[in-house]
């Protein structure tokens, strides 16, 4: 019995990790139909804010493990190696590439959650 329900719940788990995933996946290569998508069925629309989170984790990322590890490695303080130089502006560029997609992601769920709205009433 402990056995079924241990092999239903990782099932369910399974299930919903592949369904994020593709709904992260349409996102970002087709934003447009992906919102229409959720804005209509009304089950996932938190994934709206899927860029932020995004952001945020690989700032962590990003902090507590790459810098510091290039850092250690190539001794950018005594090297003239480039990639040191290049740190912030990954660290900038993912910031701002993020930033665009929240605010078009936020646009379209707007436009359609207004869409559907006068719509249905």
């Amino acid at each position: 019995m402990a056995a079924m329900i241990h092999q239903r719940s990782l099932h369910i788990a399974t299930s919903l990790l592949y369904s994020i995933g593709q709904i992260t996946q349409g996102l970002f290569l087709h934003p447009y139909q992906t919102m229409q998508l959720l804005v209509r069925e009304k089950v996932f629309f938190w994934l709206t804010f899927l860029p932020m989170g995004v952001w945020v984790v690989a700032r962590l990322f990003w902090g507590l493990i790459i810098v510091p590890l290039v850092r250690l490695t190539f001794s950018c303080s005594q090297t003239g190696f480039m990639g040191c130089d290049l740190i912030s502006f990954f660290s900038r560029w993912l910031f701002y590439f993020c930033i665009l997609w929240q605010l078009i992601l936020l646009y379209l769920f707007v436009r359609f959650s207004y869409a559907f709205f006068k719509k249905n009433s």
